[in-house]
């Protein structure tokens, strides 16, 4: 009934026919917000006022929730649209699934602005506007989290951005080449090594662009050294390629071999002796660019060589050997001397084994053959170059001079490795027992490992260890005759080019100091990494000062199964009967750091005694219209007296109601019962007088 501030207050006009009087059904003011239970007023005395009841109107309100992209100046890109209702009343709206619609198109939430329990405000003159900021999530793409080109980067939003051939290139092999030739058939398989190149895409999954790429990075620095391989009968143009440094480009670098040269039988004349042997040059077996020294000039009969043996200046060009004819003597009647000696031409032409003298006469067939011999020392590990005894060899002429026949034999050479393995220990030459050794294993065989220890804090163990091998080998050549491996240096090669991640256990009730062992490149020496357990922390239920409650366990946090190094989120309290948590749920700061839950005990409510209710007074019977005679009034029993009650609160009633205690309640309602009854009695005693005296 209170004036209304700041509206209009029209006076009534007069009526234009009557100066006495007002104009009736005068409209009363409208007032924005308000509704007047009346429309006119026609005023029962002209000089005072009328109060008009006005009621406010209770206009819906508007709410707006927008969703903007922080990424791009906070651009709008999603709108709950206009939510009405009236002032408090709760918004019926929920931001999840719009959320969960941009999430899958790549958006990741940074803020929702509309909190749960939003209501309406009482503000006709402005919407209330909540916003929920996103922003672009990111993918990256690399060697171990690889992409398909035309897949979603969005696996949920199929219509969205495509993974493009741009963003994945994070990978780029290359390789360094060396190519052998001029040896024809002979030319060794290229020799082939490889490197790769890595780098790190990340891309925008709301738009698909790039927005960062790492550097690339190769797994190895530089290209090995490689030792170049021997070709018998050719010389190389370099004994080893050297290891280049790894670029971003294919290297290739070739080996050539030309033929080795000749000894070439010439006559005093320099002119090349017909139908005579023009042994090649052997290559030395310790290195492909030279031809082993001292070779021996062929044996021709009849002949003389200027020298004994050939060190060519140049492997590749033939050395002319001067041979001058025997001199032609008379028959002597004596016995002429012939001997063949088996030389070693890997050993400065050293003498092996020799046929003793052989005598005969003149002209007569030598009666020796080299074959006995030469399977003997091949039995040893030689290998026969030339056997310098032809066959139908005869006797000379010459008294003053020896014929000596040479059977030249270099050392054989036999591969040991993974493709070609020996028994270390036995005899490389199985028809030579006495001879050399097949070497120990580990010269061409060894094997490495990365070991993973699982510990607690006090170094305890606490699962096996994960171990990798990598088996690293390599071919050598052994010297047949001596046992020396000849190439000592040659290049070693792994059976992998790195090992494995490893993925860390989750281990209950404990821990670890790390998710994973990231993949390691396999080198020649053993690798070793340690991952610590550490145990979780618990739920410590204590009292409001701190305390630990008594015979009350503390209960350990549960693992994240799916990382080794996190607890679950939101674990439960435990129960304590008889008290309640100040929380209900438990998300640790550190997974191994005991969380303190305080529990109070609740203050137990006194229930109150209820109020006896006053009993009613029975109504007085009516009187008739005659006075009749008045019969003897029976004695009136006595009231019973009623306790006075105390004035109950709504909830002291109600707590009566719960309780069992209910004999008040029955003693007033006999109480009310009996008077009622009394009252009865009186009534039905004096309607049968009025009878008896009618």
């Amino acid at each position: 009934g209170k004036p209304i501030p700041n509206v209009p207050t029209p006076q009534y006009p007069t009526d234009p026919e009557n100066p006495a009087k007002v104009t009736p059904d005068e409209p009363v003011p409208s007032i924005p917000g308000f509704v007047p239970e009346v429309p006119t007023v026609t005023p029962t005395d002209p000089g005072k006022d009328t109060p008009v009841h006005y009621t406010p109107v209770v206009n819906d309100q508007n709410a707006v929730v927008n969703y903007v992209d922080q990424d791009n100046n906070n651009a709008q890109i999603a709108t709950s649209g206009n939510l009405t209702g009236k002032p408090g009343s709760l918004i019926d709206y929920s931001t999840a699934a719009t959320i969960k619609q941009l999430e899958d198109q790549g958006y990741v939430l940074v803020n929702n602005g509309f909190p749960a329990g939003a209501v309406f405000d009482n503000d006709d003159n402005t919407t209330q506007t909540y916003t929920v900021v996103l922003k672009h999530g990111t993918t990256t793409f690399k060697p171990d989290k690889p992409g398909t080109p035309g897949e979603p980067i969005n696996p949920n939003y199929p219509e969205g951005p495509k993974v493009t051939n741009e963003d994945v290139d994070y990978s780029k092999d290359v390789k360094f080449t060396v190519h052998y030739v001029g040896a024809g058939s002979n030319n060794p398989a290229d020799n082939v090594q490889n490197a790769q190149w890595t780098r790190a895409i990340t891309v925008d999954n709301v738009t698909g662009k790039i927005i960062s790429s790492t550097e690339w990075v190769s797994n190895k620095d530089s290209y090995s050294n490689v030792a170049t391989p021997v070709v018998e009968g050719y010389h190389a143009d370099r004994a080893q390629v050297d290891g280049q440094k790894v670029t971003m480009e294919d290297q290739e670098a070739t080996v050539t071999y030309v033929p080795n040269g000749k000894i070439v039988p010439v006559d005093p004349t320099g002119k090349p002796i017909p139908n005579v042997p023009t042994p090649q040059y052997p290559t030395d077996p310790t290195d492909p660019t030279k031809v082993t020294p001292n070779e021996p000039v062929p044996t021709i009969p009849n002949y003389t060589p200027e020298v004994p043996t050939v060190t060519p200046t140049d492997p590749g060009v033939d050395t002319p050997v001067k041979y001058t004819p025997n001199t032609v003597n008379p028959k002597p009647a004596v016995d002429q001397i012939a001997v063949v000696n088996y030389v070693d031409q890997d050993n400065n032409n050293a003498q092996i084994a020799t046929s003793g003298n052989l005598t005969g006469k003149a002209g007569s067939v030598i009666n020796y053959s080299t074959a006995d011999q030469i399977k003997q020392l091949e039995a040893r590990g030689y290998v026969l170059v030339t056997d310098g005894f032809p066959a139908g060899a005869t006797f000379d002429d010459n008294a003053d001079q020896n014929q000596v026949f040479t059977v030249v034999l270099k050392h054989g050479h036999a591969p040991v490795g993974p493709k070609n393995p020996e028994e270390p220990g036995t005899p490389v030459n199985p028809g030579y027992p006495e001879g050399p050794k097949w070497p120990a294993k580990d010269n061409y065989s060894k094997d490495y490992t990365s070991t993973v220890h699982f510990v607690d804090n006090n170094g305890n163990k606490m699962r096996d260890d994960n171990v990798q091998t990598s088996t690293w080998t390599r071919t050598l050549i052994i010297d047949k005759v001596t046992g020396q491996i000849l190439n000592p240096n040659e290049n070693w090669t792994s059976d992998k080019a790195s090992y494995n991640e490893v993925k860390v256990p989750v281990i209950n009730g404990y821990v670890a100091d790390k998710a994973n062992v990231p993949a390691k490149e396999a080198v020649q020496q053993n690798i070793e990494d340690t991952v610590t357990y550490t145990k979780v922390g618990n739920i410590v239920p204590v009292d409001p000062s701190g305390n630990r409650i008594p015979n009350v366990p503390v209960v350990p946090y549960t693992n994240d199964p799916t990382d080794p190094t996190k607890v679950v989120p939101n674990e439960p309290v435990p129960s304590v009967p008889g008290m309640t948590p100040n929380v209900t749920t438990v998300t640790p700061d550190h997974p191994t750091v005991d969380t303190p839950v305080v529990y109070t005990t609740p203050t137990p409510v006194t229930p109150q005694t209820p109020a006896t209710p006053e009993p009613e007074t029975p109504a007085e019977p009516a009187r008739p219209a005659e006075t009749p005679a008045q019969p003897a009034a029976p004695e009136a029993p006595a009231a019973p007296k009623a306790a006075t009650p105390a004035k109950a609160t709504p909830a002291a009633k109600q707590e009566a109601k719960k309780l069992p205690q209910t004999g008040n309640e029955n003693s007033s309602s006999a109480a009310a019962l009996g008077l009622a009854a009394l009252g009865l009695t009186g009534l039905l005693a004096a309607g049968k007088k009025r009878r008896k005296e009618d």
